[in-house]
């Protein structure tokens, strides 16, 4: 009894000196200043924060920087995950048919985001947004993430949640689509209008806000998102390395390259597709080939909700798969 009563009066002070840090009370007066919370609900959210260094470890080990392409595809590109994919399309039809008629998305891409987020909502996270976001915000300071958190005190509000209580990934994404908190409140959709977006327990607030994300970056309903084509001689039998070691005048599997089929062409790419939009070029050894895709406009939109080209390339070829299954 006397021990378990020393360990929570430590908890409690430990608690308490979140409060009186300067870094702390700096944030509470930009919280006070920016938003209608109040000093007293901040301090309420604040005082039950404790930092995770497990979620400063994950943070250091995600597999869109450290691995390969093709360990990465194996990740998300996989029979099971196609397969379960098909299923939720299957379950979830008529609500991915009216959203994607509402917002112009395709469903195999919302499908795909979802399967790659939370294997369709089968895992939501095992971190809390309190603790994960507090971490990320203060340890060290970050002002983005700093104003991620007073979103989350803002939604927590809003819908009366316990952020210490709702599951989150090691980043504080919260739901089906693993929004981040000033993610689930600006394009968060009440889709089923019960008066709250719910992306935890509701499957058409959660689907419909992943297609309204895509749609309000600039998704173009009916175009590609990625296109493969020949490599040509001089770069066919490239691995990872080597990939890598080229000395280009653009930066390859970079979303935020820009060029023209022209300037591929120039560089010794054969392909005899003509393109307009701006291209992403990606080079990659996939299953034991060397590869060429071309990312558009629609394949940068998916960058905005990772900011990786592995990433969106995975949710392209894994919304390919189940579509091809879907329609078997």
């Amino acid at each position: 009894m006397i021990r378990l009563l020393i360990m929570f009066l430590t908890i409690s002070y430990a608690h308490a000196d979140i409060l009186e840090r300067e870094d702390v009370q700096n944030f509470i007066e930009l919280a006070v200043n920016s938003s209608e919370l109040t000093k007293e609900e901040i301090e309420n959210y604040l005082i039950e924060a404790v930092p995770s260094e497990k979620a400063q470890t994950a943070r250091q080990n995600q597999p869109e920087v450290k691995a390969t392409w093709s360990r990465y595809r194996n990740r998300y590109v996989t029979s099971s995950r196609i397969n379960n994919g098909v299923k939720f399309v299957k379950e979830n039809y008529e609500i991915l048919e009216s959203v994607e008629k509402d917002f112009g998305v395709s469903k195999f891409y919302v499908a795909s985001i979802i399967g790659c987020e939370t294997n369709y909502g089968s895992f939501l996270g095992t971190y809390n947004p309190l603790d994960t976001i507090f971490t990320r915000a203060f340890e060290p300071k970050n002002n983005f993430w700093q104003k991620e958190l007073i979103q989350l005190f803002i939604l927590s509000k809003k819908y009366n949640l316990d952020p210490k209580e709702i599951k989150s990934s090691w980043s504080g994404a919260l739901g089906l689509g693993q929004f981040i908190p000033s993610s689930y409140n600006y394009y968060g959709v009440d889709y089923d209008n019960d008066g709250m977006v719910d992306m935890y327990n509701s499957r058409k607030d959660g689907i419909a806000s992943v297609a309204n994300y895509l749609k309000e970056n600039g998704w173009k309903t009916g175009s590609d998102a990625v296109s493969e084509v020949s490599v040509g001689e001089k770069y066919e039998k490239l691995q990872d390395d080597a990939i890598a070691e080229l000395e280009l005048p653009f930066n390859l599997n970079n979303f935020r390259t820009k060029i023209t089929a022209t300037e591929l062409l120039n560089e010794g790419f054969k392909f005899e597709e003509t393109f307009n939009e701006k291209i992403s070029p990606l080079l990659v050894f996939e299953q034991g080939k060397t590869k060429l895709y071309l990312g558009f406009d629609n394949f940068r939109v998916i960058t905005k909700y990772n900011r990786s080209s592995k990433y969106a390339l995975a949710v392209h070829q894994l919304a390919l798969e189940i579509s091809k299954r879907f329609d078997e």
